[in-house]
């Protein structure tokens, strides 16, 4: 009787385990590498998950056992039904390394949770970024990655932050767009533009100062985000915009 006791203890212990780990992992998570996974989004929930990326769509099944998740009946671009990874999480439960586990190990990008793809997109900033509002049409910005030059200007625990994919500032501005145009073959150069994507409450000083700088680069043309009802940034960021 004793040892019955001990081994539904053992279940209950190991069941609550599992929930509180698979409860930490609910929620969405995404990356988007500039390697060769680009954007790609995990959805877990109670007993589903929803993969995004490249491909389309995937759905699978999955339960959690210590360290591993386990998926099943999936069912997308893949000719597998099952798959393991090993997943980690960081003490803020915020970060997630996940690696595929087979023949060969796949280590994915580091995930980072959020409410949305635009959450994601500030999160992974490390500034908050209200977009201002246009009432007309916005045109969308429909250019490959490659010829776009993002540059952020936000705010981070009140501070004001005006920042690129690479660095922190602009004072090394017109180097980094010299290199970034260095990569581009010759004939597209002249095509190469500047993303402004721009908190709503800059001011207009603040702002003449960030275009006066952008015009002393060799990037001719400047494209500025804005939001409307056309522009969806919290299941894609297809930018929206017009040029400035």
């Amino acid at each position: 009787m004793k040892n019955f006791l001990t081994y539904i203890l053992l279940i209950f212990l190991f069941s609550c385990s599992s929930t509180q780990q698979k409860e930490k992992l609910i929620g969405n998570w995404y990356s988007n590498s500039d390697d060769n996974f680009g954007f790609f989004e995990f959805q877990f929930y109670n007993d589903s998950l929803i993969f995004y990326d490249r491909l389309g769509k995937t759905l699978a099944q999955w339960e959690v056992d210590k360290d591993k998740i386990h998926l099943t009946d999936i069912n997308g671009f893949t000719n597998k039904k099952e798959l393991t990874y090993s997943y980690k999480l960081n003490k803020s439960n915020e970060l997630l390394t996940l690696k595929i586990l087979g023949d060969t190990i796949i280590q994915f990008p580091e995930l980072i949770k959020a409410k949305n793809t635009y959450d994601f997109f500030q999160k992974n900033i490390g500034i908050e970024i209200d977009l201002p509002i246009k009432s007309n049409e916005l045109i969308p910005l429909n250019l490959p990655n490659n010829l776009i030059f993002n540059v952020y200007a936000g705010f981070s625990d009140n501070n004001f932050i005006v920042k690129t994919n690479s660095t922190s500032n602009l004072k090394n501005l017109e180097k980094e767009v010299s290199d970034f145009k260095k990569n581009l073959r010759e004939e597209l150069r002249p095509f190469a533009r500047f993303n402004l994507i721009a908190d709503k409450n800059i001011t207009d000083f603040q702002m003449d100062s960030i275009k006066d700088q952008l015009k002393r680069t060799s990037i001719e043309q400047i494209f500025r985000t804005y939001k409307n009802k056309q522009a969806d940034y919290e299941n894609n960021l297809n930018w929206f915009g017009q040029k400035e």
